[in-house]
C-alpha cells in the first residue's frame, strides 16, 4: 500500500514538473491572440470612427414618387406631378448658375448640372414636399428630392457642387445633416470649396477665381452665349429659338416631354416657369409643327 502511494505521488509530481516546463502558446488554430489590447489600439479605433462619413438621409415612406422629365440645372428639375409637368426647386441647397440672365454661367455650374443629369436623367425620384406645400416666387414646387433612396441634395453637397442655403422655417428638417456633409466637402477643398472665398453666405463670387483655368473657361462661355443669343433666330414658318433661359420674349413656348409636343400660351398658368425648346409666333405655326395646346 505504501509503495502504491509513493508511486502515485511520483506520477503527480512528474506531471506538475512537465506542465511547468511547457512553453506558452498564442492559441494556435483558435485564432485568439495571447497579447492584451493596448491603449493605442483603442485610440486607433476611435480615430477610425471619427472619419466615418456622415450617414445619408433616407427617402420618406410617405413621399411622392414621380418621373423626372428634364434636368434644368444643378438644383432644379422638371417632373410629372399630378399629370402635369412641374418645375421643382430642391430645398436647402444652392448650386452655381448655368443660364442666369444677369450672372450667366458661374464656375462649377456646368459641373453641378452635369452631376444632376448623371443622377436624375430618366429616373423615378421621391419628392418630400415642403411642409407648407409652398412654391417659390417663380411658381416652382419646393421639395427634398431622393433618387435610388439617397438624398439628391446630399449627393450634390458631398461632391462639393452645392452649398447649404435658403434656410426658411418650417422647411429645415435636414439642415444639420446637410451642414455636416458640406463641412466635409469644405475640409477636402473640392469643387466650389477649392478656391477660398468663391462660395460665401451671400452666394458665389467668380471674381476671386480670376486667373484660374475654371474662370477663363466660364468667361469664354459667357461671351459666346451673349453673341449667340443677342437676337432670336427667326424662320419662315413662324418658329424661332428661345433665349438662353428658355424664354420666348412673350411669344408661344413649345415644350417637348413624355406627354408629347405641347405649346404654352402667354396666358397659361405655367407659361412663366416653362423653359421652351422652341418658340412660335402664332398658334397656327405651333400646330403645323405638331404641337398641341397645354391643358
Amino acid at each position: 500500500m505504501k509503495n502504491k502511494l509513493i508511486k502515485g505521488m511520483l506520477i503527480v509530481f512528474s506531471i506538475l514538473i512537465l506542465s511547468g516546463c511547457e512553453p506558452l502558446t498564442d492559441g494556435g488554430d483558435s485564432g485568439t491572440s495571447a497579447q492584451p489590447i493596448s491603449s493605442s489600439s483603442s485610440v486607433s479605433t476611435a480615430t477610425d470612427e471619427a472619419q466615418v462619413p456622415v450617414k445619408q438621409s433616407e427617402a420618406p415612406a410617405n413621399g411622392v414618387a414621380t418621373k423626372v422629365i428634364k434636368v434644368v440645372d444643378g438644383d432644379t428639375l422638371q417632373v410629372l406631378y399630378q399629370k402635369k409637368i412641374a418645375t421643382v426647386r430642391v430645398l436647402l441647397i444652392d448650386t452655381p448658375e448655368t443660364h442666369h440672365p444677369r450672372l450667366g454661367v458661374q464656375p462649377f455650374g456646368p459641373e453641378a448640372s452635369a452631376h444632376a443629369h448623371q443622377l436624375l436623367d430618366g429616373k423615378t425620384v421621391t419628392l418630400e414636399l415642403a411642409k407648407d406645400g409652398g412654391r417659390d416666387k417663380y411658381g416652382r414646387l419646393l421639395a427634398y428630392v431622393f433618387v435610388g433612396g439617397k438624398s439628391f441634395e446630399e449627393l450634390q453637397l458631398a461632391s462639393g457642387l452645392a452649398r447649404v442655403a435658403y434656410i426658411y422655417p418650417p422647411n429645415t428638417k435636414y439642415v444639420d445633416q446637410y451642414r455636416a456633409i458640406e463641412q466635409q466637402a469644405r475640409e477636402k477643398k473640392i469643387g466650389i470649396w477649392s478656391v477660398p472665398g468663391y462660395a460665401q453666405a451671400d452666394g458665389y463670387h467668380p471674381a476671386v477665381m480670376k486667373g484660374t483655368e475654371a474662370y477663363s473657361e466660364i468667361k469664354s462661355s459667357n461671351d459666346q452665349t451673349k453673341n449667340t443669343y443677342s437676337k432670336p433666330k427667326s424662320s419662315v414658318n413662324g418658329q424661332f429659338s428661345p433665349d438662353q433661359n428658355g424664354d420666348c420674349a412673350g411669344s408661344i413656348k413649345g415644350n417637348v416631354s413624355d406627354r408629347g409636343k405641347i405649346y404654352h400660351m402667354p396666358s397659361d398658368r405655367y407659361y412663366k416657369v416653362t423653359k421652351a425648346e422652341i418658340c412660335f409666333k402664332n398658334r397656327d405655326a405651333a400646330e403645323k409643327a405638331g404641337f398641341r395646346a397645354a391643358k
